[in-house]
């Protein structure tokens, strides 16, 4: 096989597994977006803070999640397993054995000492307060976090033998089990919001269970079976968690700053007239009830593209990037890693621009009935605006961080990871006395902006295998189409007035249609060609002798 129809066999595997990944997160956000539609609809943003208590309780494990599972220690898992497999399958499967027990025993010393702090919350606080709620919610999802965890274990195991398919729709299963619960179980067991909500948290540990134990009949095929022999890979299991933390600042940094924009919001949340009493009574709260709320209900729709192209691609990426790696082929790292950044800023971008200019249609259209009212709506728009100017630093962070990571490299993304937490934290402090939430999300989005743009200078810098005239050139032709197309848009919407969810689906639908018409006109004039990677799995073809053609089309 020739180099060329190697790097072509290279790309078109990525962007095989970028599609899977693409189409059940697409799936999962769909999903998702109809659970979080029909949970406005029944508890909206400020019932009485439930929602709130309801959104941190399930935010702190959802992290965790996010944090040990799908996040770094997965991360740390693939290239590890990877490695074992290709020498000795019965060994890989002693280490997910292993890796297995490990994560349940360090997960359930967490969620028994998470259980002590709950009890101590709803024991010392009156049953009216936001803690006595919120702590109850938690003690009931801790649990939860323990089969998730290794639920995402076995999905980077699939995914490192070229199975994307379950992996994919595994986060589909919560949504699903969360709309039975929020459609059919709670309404009709109980009207109090509070009760529902601990309806929806017992939905949600059902949806854990069934998540991870799918995982086994698949396994089994690969020939699978639980061996718990730690002294055969002791080597390998301090390979994997060697450096776990430090990891944690930055691969996970934008889960980690989203939930102190969480607790920030939770913190300063109170009445409009009432001073903060545990700043002396000096000063008013800066936010009212619901802006927890706000926060989760802004953030599903900026992971909408955050997802289909950011982590699809970096989810399919990794496994070929540890490929090149191992086998010190740092070309082909290069070339890869590259088109994977111009793919990702060819859609981030407009997704990001397009995500601001309709932030106050889509969240009429999905969240305004029911006990979300027009105020929620406002207030969600406002969020959606300035998450949407970060988008493409969300997107293309877990791209460059797996880059550092497969060359061994954990420290610069650990030390700009916490700088971006501590960014986000001190503007977060500032930014809402003048700003309530909304500056919170201004200060998620510039942190993240930051620690993208530094790690990828960084990585330039350091390492110099990567294309960046090729990356620069795709940027700066993607602007110009995004700015074309944004001018374009925000004519028609402007031509088009109206307030009912009719006209608002005529404007997503005929100003999305159009908007990508006109990106992908003025994209390929510009000189674009990543169009053609996503149509046709490769780069336009270079021209090959007549001979290779023929052999190739045999």
């Amino acid at each position: 096989m020739s180099v060329s129809d190697s790097r072509q066999g290279r790309r078109k595997k990525m962007l095989r597994g970028t599609l899977i990944v693409g189409v059940g997160i697409l799936l999962s956000r769909f999903l998702g977006m109809l659970r979080d539609v029909a949970t406005a609809a029944m508890l909206g943003m400020s019932v009485g803070g439930v929602m709130d208590s309801f959104v941190l309780a399930f935010r702190l494990p959802d992290i965790a999640r996010r944090l040990f599972g799908d996040g770094t220690l997965s991360i740390s898992f693939i290239p590890v397993f990877s490695k074992v497999w290709q020498q000795d399958q019965k060994k890989a499967w002693i280490l997910l054995s292993v890796m297995l027990l490990w994560v349940f025993l360090f997960l359930m010393s967490f969620v028994v000492i998470g259980e002590i702090l709950c009890g101590i919350g709803f024991t010392i606080f009156h049953p009216d307060s936001k803690v006595y709620l919120t702590s109850h919610l938690l003690s009931l999802l801790l649990p939860y976090l323990i089969f998730i965890c290794m639920a995402a274990i076995t999905s980077a195991t699939l995914q490192t033998l070229g199975h994307f398919s379950l992996p994919a729709i595994i986060p589909s299963i919560l949504n699903m089990i969360w709309l039975l619960g929020i459609l059919l179980i709670a309404p009709n067991f109980t009207n109090n919001p509070a009760s529902q909500c601990y309806l929806l948290t017992l939905c949600i540990l059902v949806a854990g269970i069934i998540q991870f134990f799918i995982h086994f009949p698949f396994l089994k095929r690969y020939g699978f079976s639980l061996n718990f022999a730690f002294s055969k890979v002791a080597t390998e299991i301090g390979q994997i968690f060697h450096g776990f933390f430090p990891q944690l600042f930055g691969l996970m940094s934008i889960q980690l700053n989203l939930l102190s924009a969480s607790g920030i919001a939770w913190l300063f949340t109170g009445s409009p007239e009432e001073s903060i009493r545990w700043l002396g009574r000096m000063v008013m709260f800066p936010m009212h009830s619901g802006a927890v709320s706000a926060i989760y209900y802004s953030e599903r729709l900026y992971e909408f593209p955050q997802g289909l192209i950011g982590l699809a691609i970096a989810t399919a990426i990794y496994p070929l990037l540890s490929q090149h790696a191992a086998c010190k082929n740092y070309a082909a790292l290069g070339e890869d890693l590259s088109l994977g950044l111009r793919v990702q800023f060819m859609f981030s971008i407009p997704a990001g621009v397009g995500l601001m200019l309709m932030s106050e249609k889509l969240s009429h259209l999905l969240f305004q009935r029911g006990a979300f009212t027009p105020d929620d709506m406002a207030r969600t728009a406002d969020l959606v605006f300035w998450f949407g100017s970060g988008v493409w630093a969300f997107c293309s962070l877990p791209i460059v961080i797996r880059a550092f990571y497969v060359l061994g490299d954990i420290w610069n993304p650990f030390r700009i990871g916490l700088l971006s937490c501590v960014l986000n934290l001190v503007l977060g402090l500032f930014l809402i006395w003048s700003m309530a939430e909304q500056g919170l999300a201004l200060a998620a989005s510039i942190a993240a902006e930051s620690q993208s743009l530094i790690l990828f200078l960084i990585f330039v810098k350091k390492y110099q295998q990567i294309d960046i005239k090729s990356i620069i050139l795709g940027i700066i032709r993607s602007c110009i189409a995004t700015l074309t197309m944004a001018l374009v848009v925000a004519l028609i919407m402007k031509a088009l007035p109206g307030e009912s969810s009719l006209d608002d689906i005529i404007h997503l639908l005929l100003g999305g249609v159009v908007g990508i018409f006109v990106f992908a006109v003025v994209y390929r004039f510009v000189g674009g060609r990543e169009l053609g990677v996503i149509i046709r799995g490769y780069i336009k073809k270079k021209t090959l002798p007549k001979q290779n053609r023929k052999h190739r089309k045999k």
